[in-house]
C-alpha cells in the first residue's frame, strides 16, 4: 500500500508541470477565450555566457566577469483576434537587468593581495511582440516573438561606460498565465534574446560580440 501511495505521488509530481504548461480545461464545459487584455509585473533572472574577449577588453580574469543578472519586467498585451483554438495577441515588454561581481582577495598570499575591480552587467531591452496563445479567459500558454533596441553591455565598476548605443535584438519565447480570481493570475515565462555586435564605443564602452541571453521570469499578469 505504501509504495502505491509512493508511486501515486511521484506520478503527481512529473504530471504537475506538464498541466500547469497547458493550462486549457479538459471539461466540456465551454470557456471563454483568451482576452481583451493583460497587463503583466515579473522579476527576472537572466543568465549570461562567459566571454574571454571581454574580460581581456576588461584587463580582468575571465571569473571576475558575473553570470547573472536580477531586475524586473513588465508588459501589455491585447488580443484582437480569435479562433476556436489559437488567440493573436500583440503588445510590448520592457526588461531592466543587472549584476555585478568582484572577486575575493587571496588569503594565503603575504601580503594579502587586493580584491578584483567589480564587472558589472547591463542588460535593457523595449520591445514589440506578436504572440499565439492557447486557452482560455482563466488559463492560457502561448509562443511569442519580436524584433528590437536593446542596451547589453558590460564595464567596470570604477570605469563606467557613458554611452553604450542600443543593438539589434531578435527576441522569442513562451510562457504560461493562470487567474486565480477575476483579476489577477500567476505568469510565468522563458525567453530569449539575440543580440547583434557592438563596437567600441568614444566614451569608454569596449566592443561586444553577438550574443543570445536567457531570461527567466516569474510574476503577476492583471486584467
Amino acid at each position: 500500500m505504501c509504495r502505491v501511495r509512493r508511486a501515486t505521488s511521484l506520478r503527481g509530481a512529473f504530471l504537475l508541470p506538464l498541466l500547469l504548461l497547458v493550462p486549457a480545461s479538459a471539461s466540456a464545459q465551454p470557456q471563454q477565450p483568451v482576452g481583451p487584455f493583460v497587463l503583466d509585473v515579473r522579476g527576472v533572472f537572466a543568465r549570461h555566457k562567459t566571454e574571454p574577449d571581454i574580460a581581456r577588453s576588461l584587463n580582468v580574469t575571465t571569473p571576475n566577469l558575473p553570470t547573472r543578472s536580477f531586475g524586473l519586467s513588465g508588459g501589455a498585451h491585447w488580443y484582437p483576434w480569435r479562433t476556436t483554438s489559437i488567440t493573436l495577441g500583440v503588445g510590448a515588454e520592457v526588461v531592466i537587468a543587472g549584476g555585478s561581481r568582484m572577486l575575493e582577495p587571496e588569503t594565503t598570499t603575504a601580503p594579502a593581495a587586493p580584491a578584483g575591480p567589480t564587472v558589472r552587467r547591463h542588460f535593457r531591452s523595449v520591445a514589440p511582440q506578436v504572440s499565439f496563445n492557447f486557452g482560455h479567459r482563466n488559463g492560457w500558454s502561448y509562443i511569442s516573438g519580436g524584433i528590437g533596441r536593446s542596451t547589453l553591455y558590460v564595464d567596470r565598476e570604477d570605469a563606467p561606460t557613458r554611452d553604450a548605443p542600443g543593438r539589434k535584438t531578435i527576441n522569442y519565447g513562451a510562457g504560461a498565465r493562470w487567474f486565480t480570481n477575476h483579476h489577477v493570475a500567476f505568469a510565468t515565462e522563458i525567453r530569449w534574446y539575440s543580440v547583434a555586435p557592438q563596437d567600441a564605443t568614444s566614451g569608454g564602452g569596449i566592443a561586444q560580440p553577438r550574443t543570445t541571453l536567457m531570461v527567466l521570469s516569474a510574476g503577476i499578469g492583471l486584467r
